[in-house]
């Protein structure tokens, strides 16, 4: 499926947007106006955003007692997309690591898992099973932001706090309305920036084609691609899109080596991945390629030939897993005994386990275990340590501001070794409050 060279102009969402001023925390990131705020128990004093008497038919504790905290989670486990579903193995494992030292305050955290095939029909179906049935606290690691959307109309109206979970494709005015859900990702549009402005600022690239997976996720990292290759004098020269289903991308491949491109950047997921690094190498055409988190992990680069990735450039906010750290071996220690099936060096796996840390934070920060406690928890994080993130990475949310991580790490692959290296030079880019300048 072709799409057309984008040339709409990208206009800048202004930070304070009206309804936002009347409820903008006092703490955590890029808020200004002060709601007042309750201390936790550990002294730090948590906004007080949102009030039980804004929900409807609130519930405030069902999946609280005295020693558990009951979670449910909605991912892709079959499919062509399984591959990302590797996450919630991750948090799954950092969740029993921590209960293995006490849980939250004496709570054991138990997660509840179900296969939504990627599919936004099935995530909701799932969602209402896990409330109505499995009657857990919140909802955490829904995979898709098609998922997450099919439920959030009604969980943001029942205050059930949505977690580390992909709402990446929203806009600021969608993430606005739905306080309840904390993004699990760094935005696509600020991803697609951050690998962009590295092709065209830093390594000079000018002519820069894209691929994109047809959809949301495609279309918000598309727009940070185009904003990064505008501001640094580049030329988008070719967009192609797929459906997940398409048997090929011979001719997407085919058109894009036709525009003359020096650059490609891939926004795909799951087997799609290795088939486009695949079908690149066969054409004969030599792009500098950089491509989304979503095809980084091993399990994915390990389905191409080695010839197809080494060199390829792609982004993470997750530390690079070496023998000598003190957090990848407990990372990789936990995944071995809990997750034994799973590969351990898949980077989706270690932002699973880093979710979980950012999860298990915002429960601990809480000024009580309620639902809307924990969401103004999650909305006032304030540069929260994660132990498995990037050195310099920290978590930081407010009233309007839902991503707690928007810096990432630049690395390219080293197909030999089967591993990323961070960059040499302009490694770490922060985009911290630039996600409206994308819309």
């Amino acid at each position: 499926m072709s799409r057309r060279n984008s040339n709409r102009q990208l206009v800048p969402l202004t930070w304070c947007l009206a309804g936002l001023l009347l409820v903008a925390a006092c703490g955590g990131r890029g808020s200004d106006a002060d709601t007042g705020g309750v201390k936790n128990d550990s002294g730090v004093k948590v906004a007080q955003v949102v009030k039980k008497d804004d929900c409807t038919g609130y519930q405030a504790s069902p999946g609280i007692s005295d020693d558990e905290i009951k979670l449910g989670s909605s991912y892709p486990d079959s499919g062509p997309l399984a591959s990302i579903g590797e996450t919630n193995k991750g948090m799954e494992s950092y969740f029993k690591h921590l209960n293995e030292s006490g849980g939250i305050n004496g709570r054991k955290i138990t997660l509840i898992g179900k296969d939504d095939q990627y599919d936004p029909t099935k995530a909701s179906a799932n969602v209402n099973e896990l409330l109505q049935k499995d009657r857990v606290f919140a909802i955490v690691g829904v995979q898709s932001t098609t998922g997450t959307m099919a439920v959030w109309d009604q969980l943001a109206r029942e205050c059930v706090p949505i977690l580390e979970s992909t709402i990446s494709s929203a806009t600021r005015d969608q993430r606005a309305a739905h306080r309840n859900a904390i993004d699990g990702l760094v935005p696509y549009a600020s991803e697609g920036y951050a690998l962009a402005g590295y092709l065209t600022k830093t390594l000079g690239e000018k002519k820069v084609a894209v691929i994109t997976q047809d959809g949301s996720f495609g279309d918000a990292a598309a727009r940070g691609v185009e904003r990064a290759i505008e501001e640094n004098g580049g030329k988008l020269v070719a967009h192609e899109s797929f459906q997940v289903t398409d048997p090929t991308v011979r001719s997407q491949v085919t058109t894009l080596k036709a525009s003359g491109a020096d650059a490609l950047v891939v926004i795909a997921a799951g087997t799609k991945c290795p088939q486009i690094f695949d079908t690149v190498a066969a054409s004969g055409w030599k792009p500098t390629i950089a491509t989304t988190f979503t095809c980084s992990n091993t399990t994915l680069m390990g389905l191409a030939k080695p010839a197809s990735t080494d060199g390829i450039i792609s982004d993470g906010w997750v530390r690079v897993r070496t023998a000598d750290d003190p957090e990848s071996k407990t990372f990789l220690d936990a995944v071995k005994k809990y997750a034994p099936g799973v590969n351990a060096s898949s980077e989706n796996v270690a932002i699973g386990w880093a979710q979980g840390q950012i999860v298990a934070a915002i429960l601990e920060r809480a000024t009580e275990l309620t639902r809307v406690g924990v969401i103004n928890s999650a909305l006032g994080l304030d540069g929260v340590a994660v132990p498995m993130a990037v050195d310099g990475v920290k978590a930081s949310t407010s009233a309007d501001d839902s991503a707690p991580i928007e810096s990432v790490q630049i690395r390219t692959f080293d197909s030999a070794a089967g591993a990323w290296t961070p960059v040499t030079t302009d490694a770490l880019v922060d985009m911290t409050g630039k996600l409206g300048d994308f819309e």
